[in-house]
């Protein structure tokens, strides 16, 4: 005769029902784009002509030709050309375009909530300020 030791599967189920609550927050995000000011200036100039007539004495510089009848040989004709130049300084006065800048602090300031409380956060920063004078 042989013992045996038999063992029945028993499967014990315990159930509980817990309630558990949490605080779950969500940030949402606004895209905002960010305005970037840059003030180019450009200077167009041009050049405006008359037609005016006026005396006006100018100094003229030649250097003619002279002949030299010391020279012996055959006689040469021929047609020379000379040239003449003058130079005339004007006077004259220039008005022209002068950028001033200078250096400003701006301040925004917004509201922010925390809480039951609000607050009111500023924050500063410099910009450039110019102006365009004629000089």
């Amino acid at each position: 005769m042989v013992e045996e030791t038999e063992y029945d599967d028993v499967v014990q189920c315990d159930h509980s029902y817990d309630r558990r609550c949490h605080i779950s927050y969500i940030t949402n995000y606004v895209s905002q784009q960010e305005l970037e000011c840059e003030e180019n200036y450009v200077k167009s100039c041009f050049i405006d002509y008359e037609q005016i007539a006026f005396n006006e004495t100018v100094t003229v510089c030649r250097n003619p030709l002279v002949k030299d009848c010391d020279v012996s040989g055959p006689e040469i004709c021929r047609t020379v050309y000379e040239s003449e130049c003058w130079t005339k300084q004007e006077v004259h006065d220039v008005e022209d375009d002068v950028v001033e800048c200078r250096t400003e602090n701006e301040e925004k300031c917004e509201d922010e909530t925390s809480g039951y409380t609000t607050s009111t956060k500023c924050s500063k920063w410099p910009k450039e300020v110019c102006s365009v004078s004629k000089k």
